[in-house]
């Protein structure tokens, strides 16, 4: 039989334009110390997702290229469009450039396109009765047997179907090995390890479908969901919160929909996508005081990109640093500072077993109309200092980096900075006293300022100087 075979499009970037800082690389000591091992129970009863040491590869490795089929499908009572694929070739191009950031260039992905759409047998009412992953998994399996008559999988790892606008299914519909299917997907080319089908629920600018075909296929690479799952008893009755959880708004894995998408640095370092020389490793009893850099996430430049403080064999304090990206949900809340979170590897997918520490209950605003709930006011900015159990946690300066001091002494809180500050040779990390910066580090500028304004229903970051909302909008006021 004549077979179509798929033009084959890849959408690699030979290198991203990412900041790059020039910070010293810290020591991070016997990092060992802080490698929580995982004994929450959905680890002991499915061995799928992990939220602990040690990383889990049944599915997706930690690093490699992973090729993505990406098929346009229709029903007769759903026409195929035009240009099926015209709404998401961006979506195409973020989605190969977020894993490129989030995994430091470990992970790579390239895309294989079928430009025109294929017919379904049956009626799109199918996908409104959708339940449970045994009704996914033979939909999936329907589906391909339908398309592998016209399309080559040779090398495919992973297929994502796009749907015509105003499909029956809201959510998706996605199905990962072994989380969700006992077995691979059969085309005769092989097995397919992953199948994913955004819903009605995304493709738009707060939604787009790039940040639900990352979240489905972090599971892939056995990322856990941070948010509380509906059949979670320890969630709900040991953690005090339902979903989404209090995660929800700081974590691609806690809710795809932002405002932040960033994948902590806790998950990219038990993955694999972080090296040790990142991570600064403390124990309880090693303070004390102690002050250093962090390097933010978001970028690709070398230093210090997190601080592990072990309080037990499975209870650790993260601290990390976080700016705005275009992968973030704009126009949204301040979501650059400092976010320091619990976790718990005596919790596992669906266990929340992860927590923002928060110096309020304060909730934000809520960018995403009434499908998205608010989140908590996590971050801490220059000047600001919140305490867990014992210690206290300090931001002294903030610009391109961050400088904490993490403290058993009480800290106060401080006006944030609005000269420059100079500089010396020093680098040492000790526990005693404050590190100074290098002497080729760059002078920090005039801080600049940001707030939130505010109308009915619109939010908008203004910066500057001495920033001031527009006309019509009124600041919101931040704790």
């Amino acid at each position: 039989m004549h077979r179509q075979f798929f033009v084959s499009v890849s959408l690699l970037l030979a290198s991203i334009c990412l900041p790059s800082l020039a910070r010293p690389t810290f020591g991070s000591g016997a990092v060992e110390n802080c490698r929580l091992q995982e004994s929450s129970y959905p680890r002991q009863l499915n061995d799928h997702l992990f939220t602990g040491f040690p990383a889990i590869s049944k599915n997706f490795p930690s690093s490699g290229t992973f090729t993505l089929a990406i098929i346009p499908v229709h029903y007769r009572d759903l026409p195929a469009e035009a240009e099926p694929l015209r709404r998401v070739r961006d979506d195409m191009t973020t989605f190969v450039e977020y894993f490129d950031l989030q995994t430091e260039g470990r992970v790579k992905f390239q895309w294989r396109v079928r430009e025109t759409s294929i017919l379904l047998p049956g009626s799109e009412n199918e996908l409104e009765n959708m339940k449970g992953s045994a009704d996914e998994a033979e939909f999936a399996r329907r589906i391909l047997a339908t398309v592998d008559s016209v399309v080559d999988f040779t090398g495919v790892h992973s297929v994502v179907f796009v749907l015509p606008p105003g499909s029956k299914n809201r959510g998706g519909i996605q199905l990962m090995y072994p989380m969700k299917i006992s077995s691979l997907l059969g085309t005769r080319e092989g097995g397919l390890y992953n199948f994913v089908m955004a819903g009605t629920h995304f493709g738009n600018a707060i939604r787009p479908e790039w940040s639900y075909w990352a979240h489905e296929l972090g599971h892939a690479f056995h990322l856990p969901d941070l948010y509380a799952q509906p059949w979670s008893p320890t969630a709900k009755n040991i953690r005090n919160f339902e979903a989404p959880g209090p995660f929800h708004g700081w974590d691609l894995m806690a809710n795809q929909d932002g405002p932040s998408r960033s994948i902590n640095m806790w998950l990219r370092w038990v993955r694999g996508w972080a090296a040790d020389s990142q991570i600064v490793c403390k124990q309880i009893s090693d303070f004390g005081d102690y002050q250093t850099d962090l390097v933010p996430l978001e970028t690709s430049s070398p230093g210090t990109k997190a601080v592990v403080i072990r309080f037990s064999g499975t209870r650790a304090l993260v601290i990390e640093s976080r700016r705005e990206t275009k992968f973030n949900l704009q126009n949204s809340f301040i979501d650059e500072g400092v976010l320091a979170y619990e976790v718990d590897t005596s919790l596992g997918h669906g266990e929340i077993p992860m927590i923002p520490v928060k110096r309020s209950r304060q909730l934000s605003v809520n960018p995403g109309g009434d499908r998205n709930p608010p989140y908590f006011d996590a971050l801490l900015t220059e000047g600001q200092v919140l305490k867990y159990e014992n210690l206290y946690v300090k931001v002294v300066t903030s610009g391109k980096w961050d400088t904490i001091r993490i403290s058993s002494a009480e800290l106060l809180e401080s006006s944030p900075s609005t000269t420059t500050t100079s500089t010396t040779t020093t680098t040492s990390t000790s526990i005693a006293g404050t590190v100074p910066r290098r002497a080729d580090a760059a002078v920090m500028p005039v801080r600049r300022k940001s707030i939130v304004c505010v109308r009915g229903k619109t939010v908008r970051r203004i910066s500057g100087v001495k920033p001031i909302c527009p006309t019509g909008f009124i600041k919101r006021q931040m704790n």
